[in-house]
């Protein structure tokens, strides 16, 4: 089953939880400056740490029978900084291959396992004056588009966006490839993206530009009740597709701050989290900052 007839079939998909995240506070495995964990594929202790987390993600979307989307490591692997970083490999295209190497290990399980090409905006993703406008953006990400789409992902994801104007350009971007694709926001707490667009706003605004449109759009790095589900207007939950939140409702920037993982309970998360689900039709359910097996765990046993 292809990822576009999986998300039109399913009524709830389990995404991975935090790993870049979780990498540096556990402080085992060192990350590159700009690239992050794009260049573990290649150290075996890197890779072990990676697969550690791939395997235990997967092993509790195999205990309840349900699909798992997964993602490569290439959030920062953009053409500007692969070439500042001097790397001469094909970072993108060798990520797609570890995480095929990862589901070959787990063909016997009996579950779809779906990956992810995953990208991210160009600045910092918390700082909306930053993002490119669309032109620019399309230029900037369509290098990485093609690079991920060409080793043979199941979807591709823009994920941490901040800004309408960049979302536009990934859209462009990633729609000249033919590899169905996701846009993931981060948004504040009062429901909006960072740089103030309605999500009902974006997504038609994206819809009407995108060809293809997106297969669905996600909102990632912020807790669940930063979505304040209730005050969206219903037109909203036809194109909200998942929700990968973090473990805490501290804001972005009192997160960056903080020297230790910060989080709330892992029921109020999870019931939060399964609400989405049950109410709404959030079918992608997944962790970002702070997250990990508890946090999958709970959706799992009470989904």
């Amino acid at each position: 089953m292809n990822f576009q007839k999986a998300l039109d079939t399913h009524n709830f998909i389990l995404m991975e939880a935090a790993i870049i995240e979780s990498l540096l506070r556990a402080g085992k495995i060192e990350l590159h400056p700009s690239l992050l964990n794009a260049l573990l594929i290649y150290d075996s202790a890197g890779k072990t740490e990676l697969t550690r987390f791939f395997d235990d993600y997967i092993a509790i979307a195999r205990r309840a029978g349900v699909p798992i989307l997964i993602c490569t490591s290439t959030w920062r692997a953009n053409r500007e900084r692969v070439a500042e970083a001097g790397v001469q490999a094909d970072i993108n295209a060798d990520a797609v291959a570890f995480l095929k190497s990862v589901r070959k290990r787990w063909a016997d399980s009996g579950i779809p396992i779906y990956i992810g090409g995953l990208m991210g905006p160009k600045n910092d993703a918390y700082a909306p004056a930053e993002g490119l406008p669309a032109a620019a953006a399309r230029d900037f990400h369509v290098w990485q588009a093609e690079k991920l789409a060409n080793a043979g992902p199941d979807f591709l994801m823009a994920a941490t966006v901040p800004t309408l104007s960049e979302a536009e350009g990934m859209a462009a971007a990633m729609g000249e490839t033919s590899v169905p694709y996701i846009i993931s926001f981060v948004i504040s707490r009062k429901g909006l993206m960072l740089d103030g667009t309605r999500l009902a706003d974006a997504f038609f605004q994206i819809d009407q530009s995108a060809s293809p449109k997106p297969a669905g759009y996600m909102v990632n790095c912020a807790y669940p009740s930063f979505l304040e589900p209730g005050s969206q207007p219903a037109p909203v939950f036809s194109r909200l597709v998942g929700f990968q939140a973090n473990a805490s409702s501290m804001d972005h920037s009192e997160l960056n701050d903080s020297d230790h993982v910060q989080a709330d309970p892992v029921s109020d998360w999870g019931d939060r989290m399964v609400a989405l689900n049950r109410e709404y039709g959030v079918k992608i359910l997944g962790g970002c900052c702070g997250t990990g097996r508890a946090h999958l765990d709970y959706i799992i046993n009470h989904i």
